[in-house]
């Protein structure tokens, strides 16, 4: 599988087609897994990182961004219930885990059984389809890559992209805490997300600093992303109490992830303003200098003859 790494220096539209096509071919990989639910999980994670590298280069190819972004983004929501569904039973055992609980509790027990119930009930022959109509889409958009082409060279060609996905991670912060839904912190997820996946791609710039950053990153999102996930269980258990054991045993739950929930959103705004203190301006600045000194040290050869200290 081809690294997910952009090599400044090479040219744009074949590293853009690299990268997509080795992410791609490992998502159609993932979707043999004899592990349905994992095979969801991986295969939907491949479509982010594939939309997220046409976001880095959207600026220099709008219509393409446009037309493949929106072709991974249908074909990955064939998969959602599924994902949803998969991941409420982990989500409740974190929450579990996180408060203390026991889970053999009478309120907690009946949950969690309805919980399993769910989940088991879509390992059904309709998601056996919905996986074999993500392979054909899959399949359809790696066909397609053949013909990606960019118009732009050189850090002109993220410039853009980069920009506009660090601002709007930067200002959904400032929305998910001022408007305090889940809808808000779900956004700023998204877009946190979609920097990280940059930061990644752009890693080779100056691996030891841009590995910090993600790590951080990786941070905020895993706060974010398990935020996300107990609103997603909250709204399942209210929309439907009788199913998971009535209004006494939703209501009960519902207390402790509202509690563990402004436990994570507290925990994530300092790590947020840590991470996007720069304007978007000063941030690709800094990234296009890294870009600058990346290319010079290859057309020298000084990367090609650095050794690493023994011990080092």
């Amino acid at each position: 599988m081809a690294r997910y790494r952009w090599q400044p220096g090479s040219a744009a539209a074949q590293e853009l087609r690299r990268i997509a096509a080795g992410q791609i071919d490992a998502g159609l990989d993932d979707l043999a897994d004899d592990d349905r639910h994992r095979a969801v999980h991986r295969a939907r994670q491949r479509g982010k990182k594939v939309r997220a590298l046409l976001r880095l280069v959207r600026g220099c190819a709008p219509e393409l961004y446009r037309r493949e972004n929106r072709a991974l983004r249908d074909a990955m929501r064939q998969l959602s219930d599924d994902r949803d569904a998969g991941v409420a039973v982990e989500t409740f055992d974190e929450l579990s885990s996180a408060m203390g609980l026991d889970v053999q509790l009478a309120d907690l027990a009946t949950v969690r059984s309805a919980l399993v119930e769910r989940r088991d009930a879509v390992l059904d022959p309709g998601l056996e389809q919905r996986l074999a109509a993500v392979q054909d889409d899959l399949a359809a958009a790696r066909d397609r890559i053949a013909d990606w082409e960019l118009d732009e060279a050189g850090f002109e060609v993220v410039e853009g992209g980069l920009a506009k996905t660090y601002g709007r991670a930067r200002d959904r912060m400032d929305d998910a805490y001022e408007e305090a839904t889940s809808e808000a912190f779900h956004l700023w997820r998204k877009r946190v997300k979609y920097h990280r996946y940059h930061v990644r791609l752009l890693q080779g710039l100056w691996p030891a600093g841009l590995r910090a950053r993600r790590k951080q990153l990786h941070e905020l999102t895993d706060l974010l992303g398990d935020d996300h996930d107990l609103a997603v269980l909250r709204q399942d258990l209210v929309a439907d109490p009788d199913r998971f054991g009535g209004v006494q045993s939703v209501a009960a739950v519902c207390a402790l992830l509202d509690r563990r929930r402004a436990e994570l959103q507290a925990a994530a705004q300092p790590l947020g303003r840590r991470c996007f203190a720069e304007t978007p301006g000063s941030f690709v600045d800094r990234l296009r200098t890294y870009w600058e000194v990346t290319v010079s040290e290859r057309d020298t050869g000084l990367l090609a003859d650095a050794t690493v200290p023994a011990g080092r």
